[in-house]
């Protein structure tokens, strides 16, 4: 069991190092202004760590792009296009997988891409977040020469080896347990996986940056009361992506 005075004797042991943790906040399937998103907004706000949210381009709605050229620590990934499962009957679900037919996927990234300028969604980059995190090897090989320059899934679901022109950073801790009601995972667990990953990179280098994930419309208070607490102890340790792809 863990505990925030084990996450303070994990802290401690970096700066007695002269190291500070990298740290980055992921938050997928936006497509309009919800008050949830309005939490994450505010919280973001509040303790300046620098949120990137994955916006699924079709559906997305102009209140969103209105929404956030209000912001300035809020940045915007590609989400796919439909966030729809095109993986054969069987297959873990994936939009972009290996069974995808490469003109198809560069047809559907391209037209999520055009969706998301036409509604002039600010603080844009060339990020792509496979939707259920998996991306065919193909696929991935290709984003470059696609206009991608930043790509997250999540850590141990596909091929992770470098790419020319692409940085590849995933995310690491999920707050949520997916498979059994989408509950929160508790606050011990999510302190003892964070922990883990930061004794893993103080021990043996190197300094990856160690990404959280949320889902604004599925999370519950305790995890935003998590979230609150995390951030508070943490700040000034938030990377974006512009500085992830400098130091990558």
């Amino acid at each position: 069991m863990s505990s925030w005075a084990a996450l303070e004797a994990e802290l401690a042991a970096w700066e007695a190092i002269g190291q500070t943790p990298r740290l980055w906040w992921r938050d997928d399937d936006a497509q309009t202004v919800t008050p949830d998103l309005e939490t994450l907004l505010e919280l973001s706000h509040r303790y300046r760590v620098p949120a990137h949210l994955s916006v699924i381009p079709d559906g997305v709605q102009r209140d969103l792009a209105q929404r956030l050229r209000d912001t300035d620590t809020v940045w915007v990934l590609q989400h796919g296009l439909r966030h729809v499962n095109h993986a054969p009957k069987g297959d873990p679900a994936s939009e972009v997988g290996n069974a995808r037919d490469l003109t198809l996927a560069r047809s559907d990234l391209a037209r999520g891409w055009a969706l998301l300028q036409e509604v002039d969604m600010p603080h844009l980059l060339a990020g792509f977040v496979p939707p259920w995190n998996r991306i065919g090897g193909a696929i991935r090989r290709q984003l470059p020469d696609w206009g991608y320059t930043f790509l997250s899934a999540y850590e141990g679901r596909g091929d992770a080896a470098p790419i020319a022109g692409l940085t590849h950073i995933d995310a690491h801790l999920d707050p949520i347990r997916w498979k059994y009601d989408r509950v929160f995972r508790g606050e011990d667990k999510m302190l003892a996986m964070l922990i883990e990953h930061l004794a893993d990179r103080r021990t043996s280098g190197p300094h990856r940056p160690v990404g959280y994930v949320t889902h604004h419309l599925q999370t519950e208070a305790a995890i935003w009361h998590f979230t609150d607490r995390l951030f508070a102890r943490t700040q000034g340790m938030w990377l974006d992506v512009p500085q992830m792809q400098k130091d990558a």
